[in-house]
C-alpha cells in the first residue's frame, strides 16, 4: 500500500526535486499560434523565453485536458494504491477542474485532488514539503497528507517583481494606457496570491532595487518559515542578488534583542532556486524575480 503524488508543471518545481521525491508531473500546454508544446517535454524554460522575446505571436497557455490526467492517473494507480493530486489555484487555471473530472472517471475513490490556492513555487513548496513528509512517514494516511497540504497552503505566499509592464499589456492583463504610464513612471509592479488563490496587484515600487527589498521584507515579516524559494524568468543580477542574500543568512547569527524583523525572522534553511514557467512568466516577462515561502503571517 502506497500513496503517489501528482502535480502539474505550472508549480515550477525544479526537475531535480521531482526526480528526488518521485513526483509525477502533468505538463501544461503552451500555444504559439497553431503550434502546441507541452512544458518540460517539448520545450524547456530557456527555450520558451527565447521564443517569447523573438516571436511575433504572443503565446497563451492552457490546462492539461481531463484525458491527459486520465492517462497518468491510470498508469500511477498500477504502482500505488492511492494518489494525492495537488495543483495550482483553481482561480487562475482550469487544471484543478481537469484533475477533478479525470479522478471521478478513473479514480474509483482512490484519487484525492487538492487546490493549493497558489501558483508557481507557492504551490511547489507545498508539494515538496508534503512529499518530504511522505518519504519520512511511509505509513502516513491520505487524511493526514490532505490536512498537511491544506495547512501549508494557507501559509504559502508568492510575490513576483516584474522588470517591465510590457508583457502584462501584451497579454491583456493591464490596459495599454496603464502600461504607458507604468513605463513612464518606471513602475516595477509586484503581484502575488491572496487567500482565495487569486493573483492580485500587491505593490508598485519605482525601481527593481525597491521591489526586491519589498520581497525580502515581506518574507521576513512572517515567522516560523517552512520553506523558501527564489524564482526567475531569465537569469539576471537581481535574481542572483536576492538568492545569494537569502542563502547567506545561514552564516549570520540572528539578533534576538533587535526589534528588526530582518534579523529576528531570518530564514536559514535551504533556499530553492527555480524558474517561472509560462503560466506566470508569459505575463511577468524577462527579468522578473519572485520569492515564495511558507510562513505564519504577522499578527495584525
Amino acid at each position: 500500500m502506497s500513496i503517489g503524488i501528482i502535480c502539474d508543471s505550472a508549480s515550477d518545481i525544479p526537475q531535480a526535486y521531482t526526480k528526488k521525491l518521485g513526483l509525477v508531473e502533468v505538463p501544461i500546454n503552451i500555444n504559439f499560434g497553431d503550434k502546441v508544446f507541452k512544458e518540460n517535454v517539448d520545450i524547456s524554460g530557456d527555450e520558451y523565453y527565447k521564443k517569447l522575446v523573438s516571436s511575433d505571436v504572443f503565446p497563451t497557455t492552457s490546462q492539461p485536458s481531463p484525458g491527459d490526467f486520465e492517462k497518468i492517473y491510470s498508469a500511477q494507480l498500477k504502482k500505488h494504491s492511492e494518489l494525492l493530486s495537488i495543483h495550482i489555484s483553481s482561480k487562475v487555471s482550469g487544471t484543478y477542474s481537469s484533475a477533478i473530472q479525470a479522478a471521478e472517471k478513473v479514480g474509483k475513490g482512490k484519487i484525492t485532488v487538492v487546490d493549493s490556492k497558489s501558483v508557481s513555487m507557492g504551490a511547489g513548496l507545498v508539494i515538496i514539503s508534503v512529499a518530504n513528509y511522505l518519504q519520512a512517514n511511509k505509513s502516513a494516511k491520505m487524511a493526514d497528507l490532505v490536512k498537511l497540504t491544506n495547512d501549508l497552503s494557507k501559509k504559502s505566499r508568492i510575490l513576483v517583481a516584474c522588470e517591465t509592464v510590457e508583457y502584462m499589456k501584451r497579454g491583456g492583463r493591464i490596459s495599454a494606457g496603464a502600461a504607458f504610464f507604468g513605463g513612464l513612471l518606471n513602475v516595477k509592479p509586484v503581484i502575488g496570491n491572496n487567500d482565495e488563490g487569486e493573483v492580485v496587484s500587491v505593490s508598485r515600487p519605482r525601481s527593481m532595487v525597491k521591489a526586491l527589498s519589498f520581497l525580502r521584507m515581506e518574507a521576513e515579516r512572517h515567522t516560523n518559515h517552512q520553506g523558501m524559494a527564489v524564482i526567475q524568468t531569465t537569469e539576471s543580477f537581481d535574481s542572483r542578488a536576492l538568492f545569494n542574500s537569502l542563502s547567506g543568512n545561514a552564516s549570520i547569527k540572528p539578533d534576538k534583542k533587535s526589534k528588526s524583523a530582518s534579523t529576528e525572522n531570518m530564514y536559514v534553511g535551504e533556499v530553492i532556486k527555480a524558474q517561472f514557467g509560462p503560466a506566470v512568466g508569459t505575463h511577468a516577462g524577462p527579468g522578473a524575480v519572485g520569492i515564495a515561502f511558507i510562513g505564519e503571517a504577522p499578527k495584525k
